[in-house]
């Protein structure tokens, strides 16, 4: 990293601490270079949206390092607008960050994101990969409509699906440029210690998207344990830190901060990496088990998101495998046979984000 890249850096770290503003951020910048403001950088314990967020500034680094890439975090988003709108340039880039809440289930995200595109009109806008759940009642039909609206007031807007059944439906239902490409997670190639592989890890959900009976997961754990295997129980959220939307005004828990985001990630990287089998509901503990080569057994979510990933992306690899099998002897032949899995194949996804990549060029 030069030392024009480490400043940048520096001062998003202060930026995100609130010890400067971002206009004072602005201010400090290098002249010279474009600018990519990627709004909706998230300070919450949900380490999928954690890794999208690492996982996109490593994209910047490597594939546009002449451009300063400055994170905004989400509940900065009202403020930032006011002070980046009169200092904007023309050749300047508007993002927001990726993941799985384009919808009506998570407004505390999709009401900042309508701000972001309606407001920045006259400048190039990219939403990260992401996936789109806006539910089939009134609530989600009359969300539906805002967001068409407010995305439809910008141009210059290309909105990045990651999985086919997104694509679709932002096609079918949104006046918009779309494109196609793998959940940004998966242009990682995190460079993890070998660990001797051992036990059973759980990896399930415990809010609104999950869908796997509790009781299903009981017995199947017994079974394990009856087979001397060693089960754990974890989730992709994290217990000690903030909690995502209205739930984390309620605790006194510290929310994420850029600069521990790696570690976290690599913590959780390392768990799985060390685990023989990962069952799980989460898509992103699918794609964790992906990129650091570890079997998967994978259940859906509840708009399918996970098996819609699954038959995009991963079918071809042999030690992944979905399955809406109810029966826990049947999913447990499955888990010894993902056991006897090489799993040595390494994942490339490079070729998914072309699309992207021009885009940001032209």
């Amino acid at each position: 990293m030069d030392a024009k890249a480490a400043d940048i850096v520096d001062l998003n770290f202060a930026y995100s601490l609130g010890s400067i503003s971002l206009q004072q951020l602005i201010e400090g910048l290098p002249e010279e270079p474009q600018r990519f403001y990627m709004f909706g950088g998230p300070t919450y314990n949900n380490l999928g949206d954690q890794a999208i967020a690492h996982a996109e500034k490593r994209f910047f680094d490597k594939f546009f390092p002449e451009i300063a890439y400055i994170e905004i975090p989400e509940p900065n988003t009202d403020q930032a607008i006011e002070e980046l709108l009169p200092l904007l340039r023309a050749d300047d880039i508007i993002g927001y960050t990726g993941g799985g809440n384009i919808g009506s289930v998570y407004l505390n995200h999709e009401e900042p994101r309508r701000k972001v595109f309606s407001t920045f009109v006259n400048n190039k806008t990219i939403s990260f990969p992401q996936s789109v759940n806006f539910e089939d009642n009134e609530k989600g039909q009359e969300e539906l409509h805002k967001s068409q609206a407010a995305y439809q007031k910008n141009p210059n807007l290309t909105v990045v699906a990651r999985e086919s059944q997104t694509l679709e439906y932002l096609k079918q239902n949104f006046d918009v440029n779309v494109i196609y490409t793998a959940d940004i997670v998966l242009s990682l190639k995190p460079d993890r210690p070998e660990f001797d592989r051992d036990g059973v890890l759980f990896i399930m959900r415990e809010d609104s998207e999950k869908v796997t009976e509790e009781r299903l997961l009981e017995e199947l754990s017994k079974n394990l344990n009856y087979l001397d295997d060693e089960v754990e129980r974890t989730d992709t959220v994290l217990p000690f830190k903030a909690y995502d939307g209205d739930e984390k005004t309620t605790t006194d828990l510290d929310e994420v901060r850029i600069s521990e985001r790696k570690w976290l990630l690599d913590h959780k990287l390392d768990q799985i990496k060390s685990s023989e089998v990962i069952v799980t509901d989460r898509l992103h503990g699918m794609i964790f088990s992906v990129i650091t080569q570890t079997p998967c057994l994978v259940f859906d979510n509840s708009y399918g998101k996970a098996s819609s990933s699954y038959y995009n992306w991963f079918e071809d690899l042999n030690y992944i495998e979905h399955t809406t099998e109810k029966d826990p002897q049947k999913l447990l032949a499955m888990i010894e046979d993902l056991k006897q899995c090489e799993h040595s194949a390494v994942h490339d996804f490079s070729h998914s984000y072309d699309q992207l990549i021009d885009l940001i060029k032209k």
